[in-house]
């Protein structure tokens, strides 16, 4: 099987050295795995939300997936998952209304 490639920030990477993540209105990211488990941000979602309500609220209240490099994932989502990012608020409370 042919290896999937991608372009992210003008770099050609193969798809499984990166990763999809779900972020948050706050820009926290509340979310991810690795790039291969889907060939799209809205498969991604899917994965990581497999109920449609959940997804379809999330949408709706500014919830994003992107797919990132590993040096991106680094920089803008490690932190979210360690429990030390910046982003405020971390609660997911808004997603449960």
């Amino acid at each position: 099987m042919p290896e999937l490639l991608v372009q992210i920030g003008g770099e050609t990477l193969p798809l499984r050295s990166c990763h999809w993540v779900l972020f948050g209105p706050n820009d926290c990211a509340y979310a991810s795995e690795y790039g291969d488990a889907a060939v799209d941000a809205e498969q991604a979602h899917k994965n990581l939300r497999p109920y449609k309500r959940e997804r379809d609220r999330e949408i709706q209240q500014g919830y994003r997936i992107e797919l990132l490099s590993k040096a991106q994932w680094h920089e803008r989502a490690s932190d979210c998952f360690r429990g030390t990012c910046t982003h405020l608020p971390r609660s997911r409370k808004a997603v449960a209304s």
